[in-house]
Order: structure tokens, then C-alpha cells, then sequence
């Protein structure tokens, strides 16, 4: 494309602020597979620049980590195969305002999933309301949760999933 706009007669330099601007290769960064030399991406010379948090970031440390988001998706994959609530119920935004928190109800037949999740790295608190009935915890992406929805600080990306039948 550059080089077509170039012999349209564009400037180089007009051409170059605009992919600057445009291109999506802002937000690329080479595959980080481990701590090592590239991250593990490559022996050669990467083209474009490396993630700065590969060190801390990357696959090797993620397969080591039984909380890491590779087995957190494992296992919501694995849930929403289980509960069908997560692909034919319907969806409620509950707090749509809130740019730190992201919570939703889905119900289908009788049941209702509840998920509230801190998309910040502060502690945030959250308030429910009134939850009436028997809640089943079902997912969480820390070690321990509540198993009923309640007050609570949700910790750094904190996600947690119940389940009422």
C-alpha cells in the first residue's frame, strides 16, 4: 500500500504519519514464550520491538501457574460446556457505567449466573444488593471467594462466577 501511494505521488513522510497513526503494529508485540533471549520468540533479530513485561509474562511462566489465565480460560471453556446458562441465557449488564468493574446476570430456565470482575489493578468494593436464594460459587480466578455473593473488595482482576438453580 505505501508503495503504491507513494507512486500516486503521496509523501513519504504524510504516508508514514498515517501508518504511525493507523496501524496496528502499535499494539503488536512478538509472541513472549519465555524469559529467555527474545522471549523465546526468535534467535534472529525480532522486527518489532518486544512486550516489556515478557520477563514476568510469557507462556513457560503461564503453563507453570495452575491460577495463570491459560488454565483460567481452560477452565471457563470447560464451564461452558457444563452449564448452558453461558451460551443461551440472556444478558444484563448491571453496572454499565462503571469502567473498573464489570458485572452481568444471564438467565435461562430458572437459573441465573452472576459474575462481577475488577478490570483494574486496584482493590475495588462492590455491593450486590439483595441476593436472595442458594448461590453456588463455580468459578474464581483466585485461590478462595466468597460462595455467596456479598460485600466485598475484589482484589486486582479479580473475576468470580455463581451459579442459582
Amino acid at each position: 500500500m505505501f508503495a503504491e501511494l507513494r507512486n500516486d505521488g503521496r509523501d513519504a513522510d504524510e504516508l508514514l504519519a498515517i501508518l504511525a497513526s493507523k496501524s496496528r503494529d502499535n499494539s503488536r508485540t512478538p509472541m513472549q514464550w519465555s524469559n529467555g533471549d527474545n522471549a523465546g520468540f526468535t534467535a534472529g533479530e525480532p522486527w518489532i520491538g518486544l512486550g516489556d513485561n515478557y520477563q514476568q509474562i510469557n507462556v513457560e511462566a503461564a503453563l507453570a501457574d495452575d491460577s495463570s489465565v491459560f488454565y483460567t480460560y481452560q477452565k471457563l471453556i470447560a464451564l461452558r460446556k457444563q452449564e448452558a446458562i453461558l451460551t443461551w441465557g440472556n444478558y444484563q449488564d448491571l453496572l454499565p457505567n462503571s469502567p473498573v468493574l464489570w458485572c452481568y446476570r444471564r438467565e435461562w430456565k430458572g437459573q441465573t449466573l452472576l459474575v462481577i470482575a475488577n478490570l483494574s489493578r486496584e482493590i475495588q468494593p462492590w455491593q450486590p444488593g439483595q441476593m436472595r436464594g442458594n448461590w453456588q460459587l463455580v468459578m474464581h480466578n483466585y485461590e478462595e471467594a466468597s460462595p455467596q455473593p456479598c460485600a466485598m473488595n475484589l482484589r486486582p482482576f479479580e473475576a468470580v462466577w455463581w451459579l442459582q438453580k
